[in-house]
């Protein structure tokens, strides 16, 4: 398991890489100076600042519909995929500047990103209980399943990075992100098969799938090939970030489009 994390880390710069591999990626995004503060990667300070801003978009967007079904689950999401956004921001263009708190700053980021795709499947399930279980609200559920495995998750990610081990780490931030993440794209092509969806929702939740599965080819590829194209102006890194947020955006695209504009998807105007 260790080859296979130093693999990674000689090719992407993750920040955990810093505790739980020896490997360094040489191939990472050049610096700039702006005054007396050093940006690393700032071509992934414009994405990661851009995703956020359009997070922001979605998430005023679903507002607005203001009966959809599976509402509560997208803005949760949504909230946990901006914070692991800016927490990323922060710690690959400002690292310099958080070196004491950066173990602290991982720690609480890779919790976050593994709760946001833990939250988008078990939300696929909750927006389709109209009262929830054993007297407990849909949301609820979501909300409580998703603390639950973040204190979990917390604990295995604390130890695996304190104690430089890779293998927790492993499992937790890349084995069971991508098991959820697919698992919940063949929901949503079941789903589709069930109620007979129209072609244009499993396109989008198709082209959401090869994205997701774009970016996480970026944690293998030769990053030397892209540092030598793009002057190391951009890295892997940023490709992975901007496939994984294309993959929201057609997520969030598919979730508008399997609704019901008549019923569920009418949107007030007050």
């Amino acid at each position: 398991m260790t080859i296979i994390t130093n693999y990674i880390c000689s090719e992407i710069d993750l920040p955990m890489c810093k505790y739980i591999s020896d490997s360094v990626c040489r191939c990472s995004s050049r610096y700039e100076m702006i005054g007396n503060l050093k940006i690393y990667s700032p071509t992934f300070l414009g994405l990661a600042l851009s995703n956020i801003g359009m997070i922001y978009w979605m998430v005023e967007h679903v507002k607005k519909m203001c009966s959809t079904i599976g509402r509560s689950e997208m803005k949760f999401f949504y909230y946990l995929y901006a914070l692991s956004n800016f927490l990323m921001l922060v710690l690959v263009s400002l690292k310099d500047q958080i070196e004491k708190i950066h173990f602290i700053l991982t720690t609480i980021q890779s919790v976050v990103s593994t709760m946001c795709v833990f939250s988008l499947l078990v939300g696929s399930f909750t927006q389709d209980m109209f009262v929830g279980k054993w007297g407990i609200q849909s949301t609820s559920i979501l909300y409580l399943s998703t603390a639950i495995y973040g204190f979990f998750s917390t604990i295995v990610v604390f130890f695996g990075l304190f104690c430089k081990i890779s293998l927790p780490i492993f499992l937790i931030c890349f084995i069971l992100n991508f098991i959820f993440g697919y698992s919940y794209y063949v929901i949503q092509f079941r789903k589709l098969n069930k109620i007979r969806g129209e072609i244009w929702a499993y396109g989008t939740i198709l082209i959401s799938l090869i994205f997701f599965l774009l970016s996480c080819a970026c944690m293998f590829i030769n990053s030397t090939f892209i540092a030598v194209l793009s002057d190391k102006y951009i890295d892997n890194l940023f490709f992975h970030c901007l496939f994984l947020f294309c993959a929201v955006v057609m997520i969030h695209k598919f979730w508008l489009s399997v609704c019901d504009y008549e019923v569920e998807c009418l949107v007030l105007d007050v």
